[in-house]
């Protein structure tokens, strides 16, 4: 039972129902989810959070798909199941390539594409614990050719990825329909 329950659209404000559609239309889901939906209480929140999700998740240099990946590998390592079971979906619906997705569920340290390996294990280091980043840590990531703005946004989907999975825990949220199946 959800501690905080979803707010529908039927019985949502219009300012909540265009967060909403925004979400879904640009995520490519069918409806919103259950993580938008609990938010939708807060007009606020579910604005803040939709437009940390579009300008960190959706958009940037990095790939979304890698970026779904971080997400997935952060939310198992955490324990978040409703977060993980999402994000795997997205790396479905996305076309990640089956083997790296094995891997990721299986374990990190075995997907064989060593830059987004090394990516996907940084991100969960800084999710853990940031202030343990070391420098070799960053200049395992310029080895791979990635410049500063693309770790900024790594460290970034680790900040996003920690927030979210609060949300979703915190909150009890039932697991969405849509990604039934994706853990």
């Amino acid at each position: 039972m959800p501690h905080i329950s979803t707010l529908l659209p039927k019985e949502a404000s219009q300012e909540v129902n265009d967060v909403y559609d925004e979400f879904s239309r640009i995520m490519r889901f069918p409806s919103a989810p259950n993580f938008i939906m609990t938010q939708g209480h807060s007009p606020t929140v579910a604005r803040g959070t939709w437009e940390l999700v579009r300008n960190v998740l959706v958009t940037g240099q990095i790939s979304r798909w890698i970026k779904e990946m971080i997400f997935a590998a952060i939310s198992k390592d955490r324990n978040c199941h409703y977060c993980a079971a999402a994000h795997l979906a997205c790396c479905r619906m996305l076309g990640v390539n089956p083997v790296h997705l094995e891997s990721l569920v299986r374990d990190v340290t075995s997907i064989t594409d060593t830059k987004l390996r090394d990516m996907i294990l940084f991100a969960v280091k800084c999710s853990r614990d940031p202030q343990s980043l070391i420098e070799a840590d960053f200049e395992q990531l310029r080895l791979h050719g990635l410049g500063q703005s693309e770790i900024v946004e790594i460290i970034s989907m680790s900040a996003l990825a920690v927030y979210a999975n609060i949300i979703a825990d915190a909150t009890g949220m039932d697991a969405d329909g849509m990604f039934a199946g994706a853990s």
